[in-house]
């Protein structure tokens, strides 16, 4: 019995699916309240599959990944150590994610699913990015007998840590790792050059604020992400983006950074 006075319906279904091109697919929990509602994204290669970012963890996120692997060998890389992209990192044998992250990626910020329970910071978290504070976190629960209660945001130890250049091989594709710090310390981008995809983790997207630990790294970090040759930004949070979008957007958190 909840000691809480309201508890969601159990949903139908978890994620939301959709193939974006280039063999990516992009993955949403569509029933967790806006602020913490980020993108995953499976990337299927010849000889392994990459998962960018990992959502909350409140739903399970392996059986989805391994209906588009197909058995390939599943390498999860992680773009930055916060609760909201690193929940469902535990669900994987191969976890990567910088080395400057790995502290906050095995006990990330402990987010919890009601209103009463929420830690120290969350009213200031939802007022940053403009919402108000919500009474749950979820508009549903993602299976019967979810302990609401208990939850609280998993984080997962990395099996190997990356650094900048590091590739990650696919066997068909190869992306390379850019760190770009900011966001966190330990934030990366993935960039694959031949079909000029980004990435970009919560470095870059083009909708709502991006908080930065530190703005002078941020302003770098774009600049470097600037001079690449995209044909298409894939970003932690909201839609994908095309060339002209990706550097207007630099453009515009440049002068917001600089302001």
């Amino acid at each position: 019995m909840s000691g809480h006075a309201w508890r969601p319906p159990v949903a139908d279904q978890w994620w939301m699916v959709a193939q974006v091109g280039d063999d990516v697919t992009r993955l949403v929990e569509t029933h967790v309240t806006p602020v913490i509602e980020s993108n995953v994204w499976h990337v299927r290669g010849r000889d392994a599959d990459l998962v960018v970012d990992t959502g909350n963890g409140i739903g399970p996120l392996r059986p989805l990944v391994d209906e588009l692997a197909q058995g390939r060998p599943l390498i999860a890389v992680v773009t930055h150590g916060h609760f909201d992209h690193v929940g469902g990192l535990r669900e994987f044998e191969d976890r990567r994610g910088h080395v400057e992250d790995a502290a906050l990626t095995g006990s990330p910020y402990p987010m919890r699913m009601h209103q009463d329970d929420y830690p120290e910071g969350a009213e200031e978290m939802f007022a940053f990015y403009g919402y108000p504070v919500p009474r749950m976190i979820v508009s549903a629960l993602p299976e019967e007998g979810f302990d609401d209660e208990r939850w609280e945001s998993p984080g997962a130890e990395l099996t190997s840590t990356l650094t900048d250049g590091a590739a990650i091989d696919l066997g068909d594709r190869r992306l390379e790792v850019l760190h770009v710090p900011g966001h966190t310390p330990g934030s990366i981008a993935m960039w694959e050059e031949d079909r000029g995809l980004l990435f970009t983790g919560d470095t870059l997207y083009v909708e709502g604020a991006i908080g930065f630990d530190d703005t002078e790294a941020a302003a770098s970090s774009l600049r470097r992400l600037d001079a690449l040759p995209v044909r298409r930004v894939h970003a932690g949070h909201d839609r994908s983006f095309d060339t002209d979008e990706f550097h207007r957007t630099i453009e515009r958190q440049l002068s917001a950074l600089a302001g």
